[in-house]
């Protein structure tokens, strides 16, 4: 016979705790907790771009992905080969195209989905690391540093791979938990 553990019902001033962290629903700009008297406000950042602009008030990764199929342009993905000082082979490399495809590009065209993807998780390394650094300059610096934890690799040169950009992200979080290698 199967053994049935009873869990003992929580004290009132325990599920009184859990609605103080609780917010309304939908979104707000500001998440407020409360515990007794003290409360402490943090700011909720809304969308997922930082040079993306097209994807700033988009409120859910369902939404992103639609939107990535869509395929970005040529022109909102050229702040990000601006901030990266990439050149033509580095973001055929990225987008996954011929060096020749991106010379015939205009600022209207279509990168294609794959492309689209990876600019996507590069400008969210861009914005997780504007978090970390705090100032563009200080990222870009870091960017452009051969990296020991990386294998003294610069990480905008991982960037333009799918699994590079992914070794960036972690780098990222590790300096944001306080690893410095």
């Amino acid at each position: 016979m199967a053994k049935v553990k009873k869990y003992m019902s929580p004290a009132q001033e325990d599920v009184a705790a859990l609605h103080d962290f609780q917010g309304e629903y939908g979104y707000a700009d500001t998440f407020v907790v409360r515990r007794g008297e003290d409360r402490v406000s943090y700011e909720v950042k809304r969308g997922y771009g930082y040079f993306l602009v097209s994807l700033r008030d988009v409120h859910s990764m369902f939404d992103v992905a639609a939107h990535l199929e869509k395929n970005l342009t040529f022109a909102e993905i050229s702040p990000i080969v601006d901030f990266l000082e990439l050149k033509m082979v580095d973001v055929a490399k990225a987008a996954a195209v011929s060096p020749s495809t991106v010379s015939r590009w205009s600022a209207a065209s279509l990168i294609g989905t794959p492309g689209s993807y990876q600019f996507f998780k590069i400008d969210e390394a861009i914005r997780k690391g504007m978090e970390v650094f705090g100032q563009q300059s200080h990222f870009k610096s870091w960017l452009h540093t051969p990296n020991l934890s990386l294998g003294q690799s610069k990480p905008v040169d991982l960037m333009l791979s799918m699994a590079g950009i992914e070794l960036v992200h972690e780098a990222v979080d590790a300096l944001h938990y306080g690893n410095f290698l």
